[in-house]
């Protein structure tokens, strides 16, 4: 089983961890810490490259808890390594982001299909009546 060293981690609006950036990857912190907790992967941090220890899987009521402790303290230090806040964005801004971005989708398909077959863009446009 090797060694993934955390790099940096992500967290959201309420603090928590949420991902794991390791040199292969980005890894989601329930993921890893269900990884931890069967053994099939040993995640290590510090705060140097001489300094490693290993995270482990806390239990807790909102699910597993990633825990690593450097500095003989009794706080996360892997709160240390937060470079990321991921921002969950409301509802509604979602909803206009996907119709922004599916309006858009759809015009550059029509223009990708009116220049790869001009006469069957012009044909479509006669046979509605208007750019479908």
């Amino acid at each position: 089983m090797p060694d993934l060293r955390i790099e940096v981690v992500a967290r959201n609006e309420l603090g928590a961890i949420v991902a794991l950036v390791t040199p292969h990857g980005v890894v989601d912190a329930q993921h890893a810490s269900s990884q931890i907790a069967r053994g099939e992967a040993c995640y290590v941090t510090g705060p140097d490259s001489y300094v490693r220890v290993p995270v482990r899987a806390i239990s807790a009521t909102g699910g597993a808890y990633l825990y690593a402790n450097w500095d003989g303290t009794q706080r996360n230090n892997l709160h240390d390594l937060a470079a990321v806040r991921v921002r969950t964005p409301p509802v509604d801004e979602i909803g206009d982001a996907l119709t922004t971005t599916w309006s858009a989708r759809r015009e550059r398909v029509a223009a990708l299909w009116g220049r790869l077959f001009p006469t069957a863009s012009r044909q479509r446009t006669d046979a509605c009546g208007t750019a479908c």
